[in-house]
């Protein structure tokens, strides 16, 4: 027979929370890293749809009496 499996340890995740932030308050979480955010496409740079000059009618036909 197979003896039971041992339980993992159960964690306080309010206290492991806490100590993060008591930490990162402090200045012990060490330096954080900055990354650069890429550029965003400026109005300038993007085209602009074309348009025609008809009148777009709507795709139903009326009813014949």
């Amino acid at each position: 027979m197979e003896e039971p499996e041992q339980p993992a340890p159960v964690l306080d995740l309010m206290a492991a929370l806490q100590e993060s932030v008591s930490k990162a308050s402090r200045g012990d979480a060490g330096p954080a890293d900055v990354h650069e955010l890429p550029k965003k496409k400026t109005a300038a740079q993007k085209q602009p749809a074309k348009q025609t000059g008809t009148k777009k009618t709507s795709g139903r036909r009326p009813r014949s009496a």
